[in-house]
């Protein structure tokens, strides 16, 4: 299949998903599990999977919000508000259950609302503070244990340890493609555009990991066809500038469009919903639950889940060298204050590694897209004048 036919297929995924986890459940007969965190990464899907069950990422939506105002702070994240409001309006019905990780407080706070407005089962995995340690694996091990027996018992399909490794090893391969996709766009950022980029990393949340590897394979093999056009080139017919993105989620989508717009080329990015999703992948040589657990102990610190260490400064920048990044676009969802709590050491750190970067607070229904466009143009106008300096 060709390039131009995947990327067709995936963002046709992305604008329908609804239809297409219709569709997935009427084939199978199995259910589906409605996974709610500003961090999905954090959602051991793998349990979901082995379970013979569909995991979806619920990351919010470009609507506005009405009812879940009654119900949850205003003061709260639109990721949390507008996820609330599509169960309100009994938008994600196609769900029979949902799966909140103990991540940030509004999401601990929305998993107790939640489970107050829908009669569907809730599953709660709770994850230590502490990563590092023994006393730390061996309490998601169990933790691990216990919600693959409520799984079980909720799927009615008996999982062992032969189900659990073949999912492990399913969603490893999908990881692994990920990040070879990953260093493509980093060596030719003209493959895929940040649109088209989000579109592959959003539409995993949607399908069986397996049918998402099939479209990530399929872009990998079009690798030879022509790239899309090229952004237009810069004074003294210089490349388009090239911005690593962090944070959770280049979205509402005016992020990604005004980025286009403007001639961007975003070469790597540390997002919740981007590279953050598969950056690392479940060991072997163990029994299932404790390589599990020892794998999503490895993800790399985020805001949501950890206190803020000097270690994801580290390994921001680290990685902005590695992708030839010269600069860094911070995103944070209005009201996340996780990201802004890291935010003032973060953008120091940037400073003092001679990396320049731009805060950028979105919501989801936001309505002044013209502002976003500014704040973007201003770290766009910086790098060209450290290009023209020769910094």
């Amino acid at each position: 299949m060709s390039r131009v036919d995947t990327l067709r297929e995936i963002e046709d995924v992305v604008r329908n998903p609804l239809k297409l986890i219709a569709h997935w459940k009427e084939r199978s007969g199995g259910k589906v599990v409605g996974c709610l965190a500003c961090m999905p990464p954090f959602v051991p899907e793998e349990l979901v999977h082995a379970a013979g069950m569909l995991p979806v990422g619920l990351w919010g939506a470009e609507i506005p919000v009405r009812l879940a105002d009654a119900k949850l702070q205003s003061f709260a994240c639109s990721v949390a508000r507008t996820s609330l409001e599509m169960g309100l309006k009994e938008a994600i019905s196609v769900c029979d259950g949902f799966m909140f990780p103990s991540t940030c407080d509004a999401f601990q706070n929305l998993s107790e609302v939640w489970k107050a407005t829908t009669e569907k089962p809730c599953f709660k995995v709770t994850y230590p503070k502490r990563t590092n340690g023994e006393a730390a694996r061996g309490y998601l091990q169990k933790e691990f244990e216990l919600l693959q027996a409520e799984l079980a018992r909720f799927s009615g399909a008996p999982v062992g340890e032969r189900e659990l490794r073949k999912s492990i090893e399913i969603y490893n391969e999908n990881r692994r493609l990920m990040r070879e996709l990953d260093r493509l766009r980093a060596g030719r950022p003209d493959f895929l555009s940040t649109r088209q980029m989000t579109d592959v990393v959003m539409a995993s949340s949607f399908l069986p990991r397996e049918e998402h590897s099939r479209l990530v394979r399929s872009l990998l093999e079009a690798a030879s066809e022509p790239a899309r056009p090229r952004g237009e080139p810069g004074e003294g017919g210089k490349e388009p500038v090239r911005i690593f993105l962090t944070g959770v989620m280049a979205r509402p989508i005016a992020i990604p469009t005004a980025l286009e717009e403007l001639g961007v080329w975003v070469v790597g990015d540390d997002l919740g919903l981007g590279s953050l999703y598969y950056s690392t992948e479940i060991p072997g040589g163990a029994a299932s639950h404790v390589d599990l657990a020892e794998g999503y102990l490895r993800y790399p610190p985020c805001s949501t889940l950890h206190p803020s260490p000097p270690a994801r400064a580290r390994t921001l920048i680290s990685r902005v060298r590695e992708t030839k990044a010269e600069g860094v676009l911070i995103l944070v969802t209005k009201f996340c204050e996780p990201e802004l709590f890291d935010h003032p050491q973060l953008r120091e750190d940037l400073k003092e590694a001679g990396i320049p970067s731009v805060l950028l607070e979105t919501e989801l229904s936001m309505t002044a897209p013209g502002a976003l466009r500014t704040r973007v143009e201003a770290l766009v106008e910086t790098l060209k004048e450290n290009r023209h300096h020769g910094r």
